[in-house]
């Protein structure tokens, strides 16, 4: 292998040129440790319900809480109210320090009211107009695939009427066939701006692939696998830890294949036909839209989710060092970009697209982290699998024998994720309540 020049810091991961790996901090910080990493090379920040339930929780945001009461606001306009003033006050931070290409400051749409088009629409476009450094979040929810789609591209119709344009951050994406549906929608609402008059090239959009949960998922099924047939013990554990990594690199390859007309290298035989006419619709769909718009933008794959939720048995970045390439962005928190900062310097890590290589495979346990680690960055030394041959074994021994697939476990996470977000969002209008009776009993 061709010996490479080795990053050192965040930036040099980051390549403008080839829009390399971006890297967003994964919740709500204080504004010095959000300053300090947004100068180390960090060009975004992304937060949810669940995330502003603990800024809620910290107490720090108490005093706000009784002066917006005694204006007569409900606790559920007090969550809007002060969820909207720590976004912007992100946005101005990242105004300052990152001054072109960037991934904003995400903010989600109300998560209990998901399923209605119109709603999502109207708070898209009211959160848009905060900042144009915020991108907005709207959920890969609804009654159909076709309702998810019209939600996207109305939210960008709805926004370029009103005279925005619309960041939209697509998320509760889990699997491979949500992203190519919420492509499409974000190709639908493309389309009908330019069917409007209007060029969209100013949109600046992002398509986020949760991760860690369907390792989270996939290993509890290996080991209820492990004990009924504990023959094939050494396949299963092998398997561990490997689900997200090459769902990733498979959607990846989608993203490629639809933005850079690439080929999939292989055949992906967990498409449907009608999957594989979508993704090449997508194709032509995409490519007229630049022949047009030569200036716009494609729909930078976002990593999700890439929190490490095994740290005694995995590495810190399980899903960085193998996910890194162009036009890829990774919202990670910030003990994880503590770990990578520290990997940076004390090793370096080579500038090569990770993302397009096969799966390490390698033994990955509490006690082989070095040597995963290892095996990621020398990858020419150790045997490997495409993705689509992880996959394919985890389909066959694991998915199959347990009567679910990769199509029917990443919809439950995402239903799951849903259903946690309005939960979340739930429980701070109760936080709220809470609080104020504490506060007026003083």
């Amino acid at each position: 292998m061709t010996k490479l020049t080795l990053a050192r810091t965040l930036r040099d991961l980051y390549d403008p040129a080839e829009k390399g790996t971006a890297f967003a901090i994964d919740g709500f910080v204080p504004e010095e440790v959000l300053a300090y990493w947004l100068g180390r090379g960090v060009l975004g920040q992304t937060s949810n319900q669940t995330l502003f339930l603990k800024r809620l929780q910290e107490g720090a945001l108490d005093e706000d809480i009784l002066r917006l009461h005694q204006e007569g606001l409900t606790p559920a306009e007090i969550f809007n109210r002060l969820y909207d003033r720590e976004v912007a006050k992100s946005a101005e931070a990242l105004a300052r320090w990152v001054r072109d290409d960037h991934l904003g400051v995400s903010r989600e749409t109300d998560a209990l009211r998901a399923h209605n088009p119109e709603a999502v629409a109207a708070e898209a476009v009211q959160i848009q107009r905060l900042s144009p450094h915020i991108f907005v979040k709207i959920a890969n929810v609804g009654a159909t695939k076709e309702q998810v789609r019209a939600t996207i591209a109305g939210a960008m119709v709805r926004a370029y009427r009103e005279g925005i344009f619309l960041n939209p951050n697509i998320t509760l994406v889990f699997g491979f066939h949500h992203y190519l549906n919420t492509v499409t929608g974000f190709l639908d609402g493309l389309e009908a701006i330019a069917q409007m008059g209007g060029d969209p090239s100013p949109v600046n959009s992002v398509n986020s692939l949760f991760v860690s949960r369907l390792d989270t998922a996939t290993d509890e099924l290996i080991d209820r696998q492990m004990q009924r047939e504990p023959q094939k013990g050494a396949l299963l554990a092998m398997l561990k830890g490997k689900a997200g990594i090459a769902h990733a690199k498979l959607v990846y390859r989608l993203f490629r294949a639809i933005f850079f007309a690439e080929p999939l290298g292989e055949e992906v035989t967990f498409l449907t036909d009608g999957e594989h006419s979508l993704l090449e619709d997508c194709q032509s769909r995409w490519r007229r839209l630049r022949e047009r718009f030569p200036q716009l933008r494609v729909q930078r794959l976002l990593l999700a989710s890439t929190s490490n939720k095994k740290p005694s048995v995995y590495s810190e970045l399980l899903y960085v060092l193998p996910l890194l390439g162009p036009h890829l962005a990774n919202t990670i928190p910030v003990k994880t970009l503590e770990a990578l900062e520290r990997f940076l310097q004390e090793r370096g890590i080579p500038r090569r697209p990770t993302v397009l290589e096969p799966v390490p495979w390698v033994l990955q346990t509490g006690d082989t982290i070095a040597e995963w680690e290892d095996a990621v960055i020398h990858i020419d030394r150790v045997p490997t699998k495409s993705p689509c041959e992880v996959l394919t074994l985890l389909h066959e021994h694991v998915y199959a024998p347990q009567g679910t697939s990769l199509r029917q476990l990443t919809d439950e996470l995402r239903d799951k994720g849903a259903e946690a977000f309005a939960c979340d969002q739930q429980r701070a209008y109760e936080l709220i309540e809470a609080r104020l009776a504490v506060i007026s009993a003083r």
